[in-house]
């Protein structure tokens, strides 16, 4: 079945054998798919193990899986990142096979797949359409900057909190369009007041010009190539310990926005590009600017490093975070696009 991210957790009383959670929003996505993994726990799944398609994996890992039963017989969470949103055809195959596998045993066993890039086409995919039909598929679309109000509003109340008139407006504004953004000043705002009314005061104090060396602003920074400032911004969110897991999803996302971006330009006009990305007019320049000055290739490596800070944020895999953040800013800062033969 298809369902939307709003109708998921009243559907998680019964677990499915498969969940394909995708589309570009994080906080949704990461939303849903935290739903699930609780769903999961609170109906016996045990075990869980991880697997990222990138350079090193083998469609093989998914049919071991399928295969083999886990130690003392335990049910399992599988989560598959999907990072390109697109497996090709041994990946299609290998999660065709898997669910063909678990429709035959008894198991119990729960494959979730994350997507991060998706598109409406790829909805009409042959393993899609199968996921579907065995499980449940959530999309996660980026909502359009007129729903942006209402989000924020439901979000707010769902908190705790009840904004008076204009706070949702100017919320909206300031966020930029972002939801993650959103999410994180209306979590500031709990933090700072409690529960209850919330005036348009409080919201200026709380979602002051404090954040100016937040995350996006380091996106900036370092899509126009200033390295200096890049630092100094990198240097400030390590003293005020900001969660790696923040860091890592807007980065994410921010390099998502400019690869979508940089594909659509060669097929249509760079005004058609931003309109069908929902790129906020204040956001243009400085994408046009990263692309002017980065290849794809480069992006995707950075994508590849990325999936390694990941790790590290969530403890999965030794290492220095602030290091390995500052090392992936600076090939992204000292890269250039090659001059043409």
């Amino acid at each position: 079945m298809k369902l939307f991210p709003e109708k998921l957790a009243a559907a998680l009383q019964r677990l499915h054998t498969v969940y394909l959670v995708a589309g570009p929003e994080i906080v949704l996505r990461e939303e849903a798919v935290d739903q699930i993994r609780a769903a999961a726990r609170q109906q016996g799944v045990s075990q869980r193990e991880l697997m990222t398609v990138d350079r090193s994996f083998s469609w093989d890992q998914l049919d071991a899986t399928g295969s083999t039963l886990s130690l003392f017989a335990e049910r399992r969470l599988l989560e598959l990142r999907l990072p390109t949103g697109k497996p090709g055809v041994a990946g299609a195959k290998a999660i065709g096979a898997w669910l063909d596998a678990a429709a035959q045993t008894d198991a119990g066993d729960v494959l979730l797949i994350i997507a991060e890039q998706w598109a409406f086409a790829n909805e009409k995919s042959a393993w899609c359409k199968k996921i579907e039909t065995a499980g449940v598929y959530v999309p996660v679309w980026t909502i359009k900057s007129a729903k942006l109000p209402e989000w924020i509003s439901r979000r707010m109340r769902g908190c705790g909190l009840q904004p008076e008139p204009d706070v949702v407006q100017w919320l909206a504004s300031r966020v930029d369009g972002s939801l993650l953004a959103a999410a994180q000043e209306i979590d500031k705002l709990l933090m700072a007041n409690g529960a209850g009314a919330v005036t348009l005061a409080q919201v200026r104090a709380a979602v002051s010009d404090s954040s100016e060396y937040d995350a996006f602003k380091l996106c900036a920074a370092v899509w126009i190539g200033n390295l200096a400032l890049s630092m100094r911004i990198v240097a400030r969110l390590r003293v005020q310990d900001v969660p790696p897991q923040v860091l890592v999803a807007t980065l994410q996302n921010e390099l998502q926005t400019l690869q979508r971006f940089m594909q659509l330009s060669r097929q249509e006009s760079v005004r058609q590009a931003f309109t069908k990305l929902r790129i906020w007019e204040s956001r243009q320049q400085i994408i046009t600017r990263a692309a002017a000055r980065l290849e794809l290739s480069q992006l995707q490596a950075a994508m590849m490093e990325l999936a390694v800070l990941d790790r590290i944020a969530k403890g999965q895999q030794y290492g220095d975070f602030w290091l390995q953040l500052e090392r992936l800013l600076l090939q992204l800062l000292l890269a250039q696009k090659q001059a043409a033969a």
